[in-house]
């Protein structure tokens, strides 16, 4: 069947849907004994180490979140700059023993703090750094050495002959290794790894752009020509986007022969489990040809339309110069696990709304709508909105105080009730569909955790606290209708004041 059978889609987002009753007769107990190794490894290959001086970046996050940088305008790359990138991406930042628990912290937010993504690098045009392929290891900061050559060629041609890739000084390649994330969330984990993936790409794309170096997302690519390449299976490990970064007028030259990659990996836990829900979705998105990724490149989605709304208000937000560095709120960021029921401000919440609402540059176009409850907003009535991301504007749906609604929404946990507002990224997954066939269910899901992500960072900057949750998918939809009619939940973030913290 492939891409075009849409019907794969639909039938996966039903059968992973959370309702109040799915959660109640579906209990899934955890096997700590078999919980996943958050690192992937190989014993056997050659490794390098990167810089340890990292001297992170100072440049105002809000103004890294916002800034865009022409292919033709990006600074070179060298080792330095290219280990912050990966540092600020998926870097380990902190490490914490509970009990007999090592709990380590990575830069970008993730789902059940589970990390399935892996992070490769096609490395050509990178001062300091041998042309070849690597595997980056954020345990340890080295990189595995995978392959020898310049594999720019290769990527270019498994991407319809993508010019930002075939002319990029290095080609980042994320992956997901499902069974980290199915440990505990089964078969929709798929949709997990995606948001994990976005938020990723949120803090790379913010590095890179405070490095003044252009990245693009690419996510239309045939999945068999890298798999082959990064050594993965495309069952337990599968792909999710590319990232072409800087530009260099050097010529690629021909990549070499792709011969199998040799190298074990250590065993990530005694029983992997695999869910045949999760493995037949991503066999259908996969892109098996070049004549689909043509397609796929080629497809033109209908525009999303919103009715007119008279109650839209735009309000003032903060310079960027007010934000910390991004350095500085990459390293201070994590998950609040509970908020203090109070106010932000308007200006706050306004500004990390401005600032993580445009579109990456990327091959595929805005799929997702932004809406929101917001509990606590000095200036701002209590109320359900829809965020205009082009007009920058909040459109009033119903004014009310939803706290209750919010804290059941997001599976009756008490950070929705106690946040100051809840973002809630939707899509119309059937425009989607339509378009990009059900390579377009990832991408929605992707660009959601990239808004999600690059929210996080907003609110750190500023002092203020966030966290991503899961939802009842249809009891959210039917919150925000008539408005949000036809259009799913992918992605929750609660933004507001942690407890027991003063901003700072």
């Amino acid at each position: 069947m492939g891409n075009d059978y849409i019907e794969a889609a639909r039938v996966f987002h039903e059968v992973t849907k959370h309702s109040y009753t799915s959660v109640r007769s579906s209990p899934h107990f955890l096997d700590w004994d078999n919980k996943p190794l958050p690192y992937k490894i190989y014993p056997g290959a050659a490794s390098i180490p990167l810089p340890r001086d990292l001297n992170l970046s100072s440049t105002p996050t809000l103004a890294a979140l916002s800034s865009y940088v022409p292919a033709d305008f990006s600074a070179p790359i060298d080792t330095a700059a290219l280990t912050r990138i990966l540092f600020c991406a998926d870097g380990l930042t902190r490490q914490k023993k509970v009990g007999d628990d090592d709990y380590h912290f990575r830069a970008a937010a993730s789902a059940g703090a589970l990390y399935p993504i892996e992070i490769y690098v096609a490395a050509s045009e990178v001062e300091g750094l041998e042309t070849g392929l690597y595997h980056f290891s954020p345990a340890d900061l080295r990189m595995a050495g995978l392959r020898r050559g310049d594999w720019r060629s290769y990527l270019a041609d498994a991407a319809a002959q993508r010019l930002s890739i075939r002319n990029a000084r290095a080609v980042i390649a994320l992956s997901a290794i499902y069974w980290r994330s199915e440990w505990k969330y089964r078969a929709r984990a798929y949709r997990y790894c995606y948001w994990d993936g976005g938020t990723i790409l949120a803090n790379l794309l913010a590095a890179a752009a405070a490095e003044e170096i252009s990245a693009e997302v690419i996510t239309a690519f045939e999945d068999p020509a890298l798999e082959s390449l990064l050594g993965i299976d495309g069952e337990r490990e599968g792909m999710i986007a590319l990232v072409a970064l800087g530009r260099t007028d050097e010529a690629a030259t021909s990549s070499p022969p792709v011969e199998p990659l040799a190298l074990e990996t250590i065993p990530l836990s005694s029983n992997e489990v695999a869910y045949p829900d999760l493995v037949k979705m991503h066999h259908e998105s996969r892109l098996a040809t070049a004549d689909e990724v043509a397609a796929v490149s080629a497809a033109k989605v209908r525009p999303s339309r919103s009715a007119p709304n008279a109650n839209v208000l735009q309000l003032e937000t903060i310079t960027s110069e007010e934000s910390a560095g991004l350095g500085e709120t990459i390293l201070r960021r994590g998950s609040s696990r509970a908020f203090a029921q109070e106010a932000i401000t308007a200006e706050e919440l306004a500004t990390i709304m401005a600032a993580s609402s445009d579109h990456p540059q990327a091959d595929f176009p805005a799929l997702t709508d932004t809406y929101l409850i917001v509990n606590a907003a000095e200036g701002l009535e209590p109320g359900a909105y829809y965020y205009n991301r082009d007009a920058r504007a909040f459109e009033l749906l119903k004014a009310g105080n939803f706290r209750g609604e919010a804290g059941y929404l997001c599976l009756e946990q008490p950070l929705g009730m106690d946040c100051s507002a809840l973002v809630v990224y939707m899509a119309d997954l059937e425009r989607a569909l339509s378009a990009f066939g059900n390579r377009g269910y990832g991408d929605a899901h992707l660009e959601a955790g990239i808004l999600g992500g690059r929210a996080y960072l907003a609110a750190y900057s500023l002092g203020r606290g966030a966290t991503g949750l899961t939802f009842y998918d249809d009891d959210t939809t039917k919150f925000f209708e008539p408005h949000a009619a036809g259009k799913s939940p992918l992605l929750m973030v609660a933004l507001g004041v942690p407890r027991g913290r003063t901003k700072s």
